[in-house]
């Protein structure tokens, strides 16, 4: 293993430092050198899960994390999407306090939360034996004018199996589109408007976001899109144009690829970057629990 703070491997245990830049399909990159973070990550291995997206952090207790600790993490989910932090067994307090610390926390408009803890919002559901089903892919409250940086979940409760969640590297959508493409979505904003939640009077106006934005850390761009009960127009274009073009960018974005999944262990604790990633949960675990502890810091104004 090379002799360094940080180790990020790849699934075959090069490197990615050895990987990076070697032409990995054409004009897709990974842009993040791992010196840039090492020295935070004092004897800590960070592990890539695929060949894009995801890293697994081992050997940290996050409520002890120091401040360097914490940028580095910024850095690590800004420039992978997600990251997995087994065996953390956070509860409520300490997962506010600790996502805190990454900036101002938030919640999505209209939504019921946790009776004793008003910035944590209570995950739970079942599958449906007979019907599952993918919760559809999306970035979270893009309803609001500064969306969330990032979303974090606290595992409480597991089934034994299923109720997997899914994340899609958005910067991995936005690189691998054409030039004329990337042209045409140069200064194109989106409308968005609140799907999904308990109150969604709570949230009357709909936002317009870029639909590629830069990513204020990374310095990379991605597309911002979601599914198209959110995603309702394009800016300058007709109906049926707005309604194409969104299907289209929609469907790209969910280049297999580029995903990461995650299957819950109790103790998990997963958080991800929402202006890079798209995520869903997929609904397959019958009638066996499935409790999710859900804190968010908000994010700026989206801009490209």
């Amino acid at each position: 293993m090379p002799d360094c703070a940080l180790t990020l491997c790849v699934d075959n245990g090069a490197t990615l430092a050895q990987t990076a830049g070697t032409g990995l399909t054409g004009d897709v990159t990974v842009s993040a050198d791992p010196a840039e973070v090492a020295g935070a990550f004092e004897g800590l291995q960070a592990t890539l899960q695929t060949g894009y997206t995801g890293v697994r952090v081992d050997g940290l207790r996050l409520v002890d994390a120091t401040d360097d600790q914490i940028e580095a993490i910024r850095r690590l989910v800004g420039e992978y999407c997600v990251a997995v932090f087994p065996g953390q067994y956070i509860g409520p307090e300490d997962h506010v306090a600790l996502i805190a610390r990454f900036g101002k926390v938030t919640h999505t408009p209209g939504v019921n939360m946790h009776p004793d803890h008003d910035e944590v919002h209570v995950v739970a559901d079942r599958g449906d034996p007979a019907k599952p089903k993918s919760g559809g892919f999306h970035t979270d409250t893009c309803f609001v004018a500064k969306p969330p940086s990032f979303t974090s979940l606290s595992a409480i409760e597991v089934p034994d199996h299923g109720g997997d969640t899914l994340f899609a590297n958005q910067y991995i959508a936005y690189e691998s589109l054409s030039e004329v493409m990337k042209g045409w979505l140069r200064g194109l904003r989106l409308k968005h408007v609140v799907s999904g939640t308990d109150r969604p009077e709570a949230v009357p106006d709909p936002v317009w976001h870029p639909a590629v934005r830069t990513h204020p850390v990374t310095g990379r761009k991605a597309l911002y899109v979601t599914y198209a009960d959110r995603c309702i127009e394009a800016e300058g274009m007709t109906p049926a144009e707005g309604e194409s073009l969104i299907t289209y960018l929609y469907e790209h974005s969910l280049a297999q690829h580029a995903m990461y999944r995650h299957r819950w262990s109790e103790g998990d604790f997963v958080m991800w970057d929402n202006r890079c990633s798209l995520h869903a949960a997929v609904y397959d675990h019958g009638d066996q629990p499935r409790t999710l502890y859900r804190v968010m810091c908000e994010g700026e104004v989206p801009f490209e």
